[in-house]
């Protein structure tokens, strides 16, 4: 009778732990991920993908893209951009980590951060808000140099 009762238990949790499961939010990861398939199956959406920096990618302008990071940016994805800001910790999905960027070639990051930016992550169930009507385009252009720069003025 125990080996039949023990067996039924084995048999039931994984299915009781699927039900519970299905009834929580969506991983932290996914939003991130539901971008990126985005973005490899179609991407970057018309409005922004010729979107091309119009200025060259100054000191001044890397310092301008740190402070508006600083501002907007960093507590929720980090200092260095690694998607662990102080404020981010608890959202569902977690902010992501935008490092791989300044290794992603300019005529590709250029469309995809200023989309990223200016329309948040509403649509892939995000709580990354949409910064086209808050931020100009030469502080979103600034922000978008100082990721491809790889954060390199990164406050404490």
């Amino acid at each position: 009778m125990i080996r039949y009762l023990t067996a039924a238990v084995v048999t039931a949790l994984p299915l009781a732990v699927a039900v519970a499961q299905s009834d929580m939010d969506r991983p932290r990861w996914m939003a991130n991920m539901a971008r990126h398939q985005k973005v490899v199956m179609y991407g970057v959406p018309a409005p922004y993908a010729a979107m091309r920096d119009p200025s060259p990618d100054t000191p001044a302008k890397l310092k301008r893209g740190a402070a508006v990071f600083d501002q907007h940016c960093a507590s929720c994805h980090g200092w260095g951009g690694e998607g662990t800001g102080p404020e981010g910790y608890f959202l569902v999905p977690a902010p992501a980590d935008l490092e791989w960027l300044a290794h992603t070639p300019k005529n590709r990051a250029d469309p995809y951060i200023y989309w990223s930016i200016a329309e948040g992550g509403r649509s892939f169930n995000s709580e990354m808000p949409a910064f086209k009507k808050s931020l100009s385009k030469r502080d979103i252009w600034s922000v978008s140099a100082y990721l491809r720069a790889g954060v390199p003025n990164a406050s404490p």
